[in-house]
């Protein structure tokens, strides 16, 4: 781990002091850790290529950062860059060569998203290109919001399966009634008359499981926003392709 720390930026700029940093080259030092980013908050021009740096999330309070070059480096997911949706004054981005900057709609979804570029990847962002990216690109949303997403699924799912196995706070299973209830909720068609507890159901346990995940997903896409739900449909994408 090689670590951006005060005296590197410092010796780098030739200044005494932090706040009057307004551009730092730190190309190819195999940086992993650019936690100093945070204490920048003047910086106008950073250039960080050829690094292992895999997160923009330091970048977000760096309010007068014009122009930031950050290819090759290791950043995987797409969603980093929402980290710099509240820097109005950046105008050139180069993000080319890291795993996220792939796919068909890369360059429309990181427009629609930062539709103040001029510049992205050392190419001139035309009007009419942006116009197109403001209806073809994606959604993307803050990646902190995804483990909470992760463990919501999995809370709810949790406790799904306590509910059929008889726990919960009532310590009861839920009768036939409640669950078509939820599964009419849901869409989803309701289970037959001795459908829970025999023991042709109990031998089906794979479809039980899938059934409750398949349940505790949807009832959580209800709470998500725009945001949320696109990273959903992201992921199932993903999810898909695999298949």
């Amino acid at each position: 781990m090689v670590k951006l720390t005060p005296e590197i930026a410092l010796s780098r700029c030739r200044s005494s002091n932090l706040a009057n940093v307004k551009k730092l080259n730190c190309w190819s030092s195999d940086l992993d850790d650019i936690s100093l980013m945070k204490s920048l908050v003047n910086v106008e021009i950073v250039g960080l290529s050829v690094n292992d740096i895999t997160t923009l999330e330091p970048f977000q309070n760096c309010k007068n950062l014009q122009e930031l070059y950050i290819r090759k480096n290791k950043i995987a997911d797409l969603n980093e860059i929402c980290y710099l949706k509240k820097l109005p004054k950046l105008r050139a981005l180069w993000l080319a060569d890291n795993p996220c900057a792939t796919g068909s709609l890369y360059r429309m979804t990181v427009l629609k998203n930062l539709p103040n570029l001029t510049k992205l990847d050392n190419i001139v962002v035309e009007s009419e290109e942006l116009n197109d990216a403001l209806e073809q690109g994606l959604d993307l949303c803050l990646p902190d919001r995804l483990p909470e997403l992760s463990e919501g699924i999995e809370s709810q799912t949790s406790e799904s399966k306590s509910l059929e196995n008889g726990g919960g706070e009532s310590g009861k299973a839920l009768s036939l009634a409640q669950t078509n209830k939820v599964r009419e909720e849901l869409g989803l068609k309701p289970l037959a008359e001795g459908a829970m507890g025999s023991p042709a159901r109990r031998g089906t346990e794979s479809s039980d499981k899938s059934d409750n995940i398949l349940q505790s997903v949807l009832l959580l896409v209800k709470e998500l926003d725009g945001d949320g739900l696109n990273s959903v449909v992201q992921a199932c994408k993903a999810r898909l392709e695999t298949l």
